[in-house]
């Protein structure tokens, strides 16, 4: 009898700090499932990186160099099967929190002390245990 390898998420970070990528990461592979497919540091390298590596979830910082993350998620999101965006950003203002949902964010997370068991309660939500 064949065991099915259980469905592995491909996973692209896009923060401009390289300490919270490396936390980001930290995070995705504790969770188990989720590979980190690469990471970049601004919006523009993050729509190469989607189109290259059909990542199906972004972990996408707000407040980018050139392109911002909202204005990045607008754009993936009108890809044809765009991948899952979860805004996690340290800007926890109500503004914030409108351009995200305007530009078609999955999840708003705010970076702060709990930071990992929010960004893992999403992970649930979206793709299971």
């Amino acid at each position: 009898m064949k065991t099915s390898a259980p469905n592995r998420v491909r996973t692209l970070v896009v923060d401009d700090s390289p300490f919270m990528v490396k936390i980001l990461a930290q995070i995705l592979e504790e969770a188990g499932n989720f590979d980190l497919v690469g990471s970049t540091s601004d919006g523009c390298q993050a729509l190469r990186y989607v189109s290259m590596l059909s990542p199906e979830l972004v972990l996408m910082d707000l407040h980018l160099p050139g392109l911002n993350g909202a204005e990045t998620t607008k754009y993936l999101k009108l890809l044809p099967n765009p991948p899952i965006i979860f805004m996690v950003t340290s800007d926890d203002s109500p503004s914030a929190q409108g351009m995200s949902k305007a530009a078609g964010a999955d999840a708003f997370i705010v970076k702060a002390s709990d930071l990992e068991a929010k960004i893992r309660s999403h992970l649930r939500d979206w793709f299971g245990a």
